[in-house]
């Protein structure tokens, strides 16, 4: 990927045409799952989905490609009948150059499940080498290893899984956050935490779904929900991001309030989403795609089973981090082209505060990344006996980045 990858579940069947991709184009998508393809699909269809991937392409939006003959459904039983399959969908569509890769299923939930999604991804990574296959996990929550997964650890099965199923991307979705309360809160970055550890000890890349749609009992994400979302998952080492969902097919249940809703008209939660995926983009996008995460702990409030930062234990140079009203934050430490990088977060999603990373004298220079890219002079370095303050006023879910050179 030449861009860090943000996309949507799309769960339409006939509805769009290349015309759509402007929609993702303005909504700062850098990857899409295409329009359902059913099996059935006549050649018209197969031609609005080739023009599809045509628009992304020129538009440099990488494609899931969601052909229902790539399921993983029966892989594992009649291999040969699965290969048979995906080859047609691969001949159809493969080859495009807007092609991420064809998509495997979602939450595999039992023995057989996971025995299908794992031949199916097998079997997709063996015919076509050059993509790679898209398979959604379930979220992780406590004690699932024993219900689910029937492992000793989650990390034990992505050890096993990941050889097994040649996995390239370690992908699940976690709504928990946007429930009431901080249960959610806590069970969200117990995913994040155990999603990134497996992902360390195997090699494979995470990615996680974040939520843009109220339901059920999830809270329609406003602005400030959804840019602490995106931004507390990748400074927790998610490599990829996908949003649920981008189109309301019709009123049902109690879905409400989508970028697009049924009538095809953008929503307040369309301009919410597009602001806060381009700004990352725009700002820090190349920095998450090649950067290497060292670290992550939590500020004043641990949630999920993160390390919580200890003044002078954590880092030799950042010595402290305080916040204005006790605003919990999340701090990330990085490497870059040989310099040492900080990410701090604002960890709120309804409230700003003031936040001061204390950073050893004995650094040559502290820098900040602007939101061109820039590494300038901070704005607020306070000069102390022992060290320096770099301050800075943050809005929920806002991260500031800071170069420390030595």
């Amino acid at each position: 990927m030449k861009r860090f990858p943000i996309g949507f579940w799309n769960y339409t069947t006939g509805q769009l045409s290349a015309r759509d991709v402007r929609d993702w184009v303005d909504l700062g998508m850098t990857m899409a799952n295409s329009p359902e393809i059913m099996v059935e699909a006549d050649d018209a269809y197969k031609t609005v989905i080739r023009e599809i991937l045509d628009a992304c392409d020129e538009a440099d939006i990488k494609v899931i490609v969601c052909d229902r003959r790539a399921l993983w459904h029966g892989a594992s039983d009649d291999p040969d009948g699965y290969k048979a399959r995906f080859l047609a969908a691969y001949e159809d569509f493969g080859r495009h150059p807007a092609v991420f890769g064809f998509h495997v299923g979602d939450e595999p939930w039992d023995d057989q499940a996971f025995a299908d999604s794992a031949a199916a991804h097998r079997v997709q990574i063996e015919t076509a080498p050059e993509l790679t296959p898209f398979l959604n996990y379930l979220p992780y929550w406590s004690g699932q290893e024993e219900t689910i997964l029937k492992a000793s650890s989650f990390t034990e099965w992505v050890e096993k899984t990941v050889p097994e199923a040649k996995l390239r991307v370690l992908s699940n979705d976690c709504y928990c956050q946007m429930n009431p309360g901080e249960e959610g809160v806590h069970a969200y970055f117990r995913n994040l935490r155990t999603l990134r550890e497996a992902a360390d000890q195997t090699g494979v890349s995470p990615w996680t779904t974040l939520l843009s749609v109220g339901h059920f009992k999830y809270r329609c994400p406003n602005e400030n929900d959804l840019r602490w979302q995106l931004s507390t998952a990748v400074v927790s080492g998610m490599e990829g991001i996908m949003w649920f969902f981008v189109y309301e097919r019709e009123c049902r249940i109690n879905y409400r309030l989508p970028p697009i809703d049924a009538f095809g008209e953008r929503t307040e939660t369309f301009n919410w989403l597009a602001r806060t995926n381009k700004y990352f983009l725009h700002q820090f996008g190349d920095f998450f795609l090649r950067a290497k995460r060292i670290k992550t702990v939590h500020v004043g409030k641990a949630y999920g089973g993160y390390e919580l930062f200890e003044t002078g234990k954590t880092d030799d140079v950042v010595l402290d981090v305080t916040t204005s009203d006790n605003v919990p934050a999340i701090l990330s430490f990085y490497e870059l082209d040989g310099k040492k990088y900080v990410a701090i977060v604002n960890n709120s999603a309804t409230e700003d505060s003031e936040m001061q990373v204390h950073i050893s004298k004995s650094v040559k220079s502290v820098r900040q990344w602007n939101f061109h890219r820039q590494l300038i002079p901070v704005r607020d370095l306070r000069e102390q006996e022992d060290r320096y303050l770099a301050c800075d006023w943050h809005f929920p879910g806002q991260i500031k980045l800071y170069c420390i050179e030595f």
